[in-house]
């Protein structure tokens, strides 16, 4: 052709010019390597505040009362360090959901509080738009109501909490003193492990010693993490000791940082009958965080690795000596219980399914509890309570697969015959528990508001049997409730014209001749809750110590109001010869004599809100969860004139007798709600953003969730 090719060689390198700035932050790069190594170095000299176990030295991290912050930097060079597990989700344990980018990530089904928030708030928004002849009723009046339940956000703040936790990490073989150590060891098996018994405590004990006797250098890291998560769970239900329940959650969030940074690695690889109890007790855990969305996931692996080691097959379970059999068999029960409570609280289909439960139940002939062997050849009442706990959930499994579809959401709209059946046949089945298993284990619930005299009459040598009552009362009412809440949500269906067959007056007919009695059984129950948890947390000495963890303790309580607040809002105010209608509008008459019930509603709402109060001073989720069921009574009982005169909102009443008086009482009293909803000033703005590192349930988004959709 007449030029000249030339042609470069494969695999011949070439030159490659780089700029001079990027030479010069590769520089500045390295500067700060070697200035932060060297801050290492000096760090490593300084007096230790944690101890590897692997120096030898017995571990002494803290006060008897507290754990302080973790900084960076500041362990041995032979200490194990494990990341924070800063995560944090919009969802809470009492399965309350406030969606952030991603809104259409989380499945909610019908028997969650979600669902139940929805009907209210549909409900009374609905009703509140039809009333716009009204100037109190006006659309005005409902926008009002969701901006003072909008959550206001400040752009451009940090999060200084958060900011701070992420920036630092944990020793994770490290242990508070021996004393505190022993002390919360020996809080959670007084309480929780007595509510779950599913770990021998003379043997964990006893293993404690050996390894405390060695320096925990031959401890397993599934051991450590499972002891970890029992320091994590004593400490959330100590309330003795701590200047502030913001220092007791920051100190259990170390015992759990530092178990997930033991056995975050061993879940994925080792499976033992160790690993799932450590699995369980985390799922326990995150349901009162704000993280307790991993409470799902944990609960997750912990039912896949009992599965792996056929901890529910009757065949496997006989190839073991009796007490590692019986461990091994209330291991899987824990899974199932966890798995029903988390089924009921998320609204999500049972992960076991109710004909895989065929293990015989823990026996009561064998010692669980106890530190040492004891000479009692009588029944153990940790088992009894177990077997009765277990009987009721597969009652809740049944109501959960019936009333709620499995919680699939595939039946979303059932006729309300059809509803009413599976309501007699729940019924029947509670029933039978409570008239002929319980009595069988020696065992009962309240079957009437809970006073200060009935608990004054309790003995103390009889304390754990009355917290297995009183446990067993709240989850036996809850469950009544859940059994009941369908009909209540159609009556809030028909109220806000929301339902799909507003126009069958067949249907509305039958809910007000048929229905009003299920209403008045939920309201029953939400009262008997009440009364239990205002009359224990407001006692003293011993019997203050009669409830489970305070989360468990506010989820009822919440539920309860939630039912109370329904009712009252669903309950018609027209005369006692027109009951038919449906009560989508307010006319001011009097109550009907049918729905007399609801007149109590001012006092047992104050009963709960004074109990939530005092349930764990400080705690910022129960001041939110206060402020919002303030703020919603207030709007129901604003929006229905002529149920229930707001002054009657009593602050210095005597609740004792709640159960014996017929209504709220008149008289110019100070309106509790409004007082309350003023105080919500204390949340403000700037505070706002430090909400989001605590366990808040963040019910003001649901109800703008709501409204949007």
């Amino acid at each position: 052709m007449g030029c000249e090719c030339s042609y470069e060689q494969a695999g011949t390198t070439t030159s490659l010019t780089v700029g001079r700035s990027y030479l010069s932050r590769l520089e500045q790069r390295l500067e700060e390597i070697e200035s932060t190594m060297k801050a290492l170095q000096q760090n490593q000299s300084a007096t230790q505040t944690d101890t590897p176990f692997a120096n030898g030295a017995l571990p002494s991290l803290v006060p008897d009362s507290t754990v302080p912050p973790e900084p960076s930097t500041q362990y041995p060079a032979n200490a194990e360090l494990g990341e924070i597990d800063t995560s944090e989700d919009a969802i809470d344990g009492m399965g309350a959901i406030q969606f952030t980018d991603e809104e259409d990530c989380g499945y909610f089904g019908p028997s969650s509080n979600v669902a139940f928030l929805r009907h209210i708030s549909l409900a009374l928004a609905k009703a509140s738009w039809q009333g716009e002849a009204g100037a109190n009723n006006s659309p005005t009046t409902a926008a009002e109501w969701m901006r003072v339940t909008r959550p206001h956000y400040v752009h451009g703040e940090i999060n200084e909490s958060t900011l701070n936790r992420s920036r630092r990490s944990v020793n994770i073989y490290a242990l508070p003193p021996d004393a505190h150590t022993w002390r919360l060891i020996k809080e959670y098996f007084q309480k929780t492990g007595q509510l779950l018994p599913f770990i021998h405590e003379e043997s964990f004990c006893e293993t404690y010693f050996q390894l405390k006797r060695t320096n925990f250098t031959m401890a397993r890291r599934t051991w450590l993490g499972l002891l970890n998560m029992i320091l994590a769970m004593a400490t959330t239900l100590t309330v003795d000791g701590y200047t502030s329940s913001e220092e007791r959650i920051a100190e259990s969030d170390v015992y759990y940082q530092r178990a997930n940074g033991l056995c975050e690695r061993e879940s994925r690889t080792n499976i033992s009958l160790e690993l799932v109890q450590y699995l369980l007790i985390v799922g326990q855990y995150l349901q009162g965080t704000q993280k307790s969305v991993r409470a799902w996931t944990v609960h997750g692996l912990a039912v896949t690795a009992a599965f792996q080691l056929g901890l529910h097959s009757p065949r496997t379970n006989r190839d073991f000596p009796p007490l590692e059999c019986e461990i091994r068999k209330r291991v899987w029960f824990g899974c199932v219980l966890l798995d029903r409570t988390l089924s009921m609280t998320y609204g999500r289909a049972c992960m076991i399914p109710g004909k895989y439960v065929k293990l015989e139940l823990p026996t009561a002939d064998i010692q669980v509890l106890g530190q040492t062997p004891s000479a009692d050849t009588g029944q153990w009442m940790d088992a009894m309570y177990f077997r009765a706990t277990i009987a009721l959930y597969n009652v809740m499994y049944q109501i959960i697969d019936t009333c709620y579809g499995q919680n699939l959401g595939l039946e979303e709209y059932l006729p309300v015959a059809e509803i009413i059946s599976l309501t007699l046949k729940g019924e029947t089945q509670l029933d039978e528990w409570k008239n002929q298993i319980l009595p069988s284990l020696n065992l009962r619930v309240c079957h009437t508001p809970l006073c200060a005299q009935d608990l004054d009459k309790l003995e103390a040598k009889d304390k754990i049997t009355e917290r297995f009552n009183l446990v067993l009362s709240l989850r036996f009412h809850n469950l009544h409730i859940l059994l009941h809440r369908p009909i209540l949500e159609r009556f809030l269906d028909a109220y806000g014209g929301a339902g799909r067959n507003d126009n069958n007056d067949a249907e509305t007919n039958m809910m007000h001749q048929v229905c009003i009695s299920s209403v008045e059984n939920c309201f029953d129950s939400a009262m008997i809750i009440i009364s239990i948890v205002h009359t224990v947390v407001l006692s003293s000495g011993w019997r203050r110590d009669l409830l489970g963890a305070w989360n468990y303790s506010l989820f009822y309580t919440f539920n309860a109001s939630l039912v109370i607040i329904a009712a009252l809002l669903v309950s018609p105010t027209k005369p006692a010869g027109a009951e038919g209608g449906s009560g989508g509008g307010s006319d001011g008459g009097a109550v009907p004599s049918r729905w007399k019930f609801v007149e109590s509603s001012a006092i047992y709402l104050n009963m709960a809100i004074e109990a939530l109060e005092n349930l764990d001073r400080g705690n910022r989720v129960v001041q939110r969860i206060i402020a919002y069921l303030s703020q919603l009574a207030f709007a129901v009982i604003t929006e229905s004139p002529g149920k229930l005169d707001p002054n009657s909102i009593l602050p210095g009443v005597n609740y004792s007798d709640a159960s014996a008086r017929a209504g709220g009482g008149g008289g110019n009293h100070q309106d509790l709600f409004a007082t309350r909803s003023s105080q919500q000033a204390a949340v403000g703005q700037k505070e706002q953003p430090l909400e989001i590192d605590l366990s808040e349930f963040m019910l003001d988004a649901d109800v703008d969730w709501f409204m949007r959709h």
